[in-house]
């Protein structure tokens, strides 16, 4: 297993995706039977044969089908085109304001000296007193 990929050759990454390209296309050729299985179950043959072969006179059921089709198409089409006049450049989340030290300090019951502590290191033993306020005990 590589796990560095960073430090491999561009004819590597191209071989290795070229195998997993090839391996997940095998993998959904084999599966081609069981969705062709799970058509015939939910009657797509027999819905085409129905809409269309069985009435190529007037082609009416099929026009209906597309029609509605093409009715579907046309409101998501819309709507996405809406939402993305209505959002498209604009930022999501309104910014926080930045809170301080002493801000901060106050609201988890610590010392303003206890919060820089816990600011300036990676990890803190916290311990919680009776009364509610918390102490660093240890800060690495």
């Amino acid at each position: 297993m590589i796990q560095r990929p960073e430090r491999q050759s561009a004819a590597q990454k191209a071989v290795f995706t070229t195998v997993t390209v090839i391996a997940w296309l095998f993998w959904v050729f084999l599966w081609l039977p069981l969705v062709t299985l799970g058509a015939w179950a939910f009657g797509l043959r027999n819905a085409w044969v129905q809409l269309h072969v069985n009435r190529l006179g007037d082609g009416g059921d099929i026009s209906i089908v597309f029609i509605c089709a093409l009715v579907c198409a046309l409101v998501f089409t819309s709507w996405s085109g809406y939402n993305y006049r209505r959002f498209a450049g604009k930022q999501k989340r309104r910014g926080n304001l930045p809170v301080g030290v002493a801000e901060t300090a106050a609201a988890i019951g610590a010392t303003t000296d206890d919060a820089l502590r816990m600011q300036g290191h990676r990890r803190a033993v916290v311990s919680v007193a009776q009364d509610g306020f918390m102490t660093v005990d240890d800060a690495r």
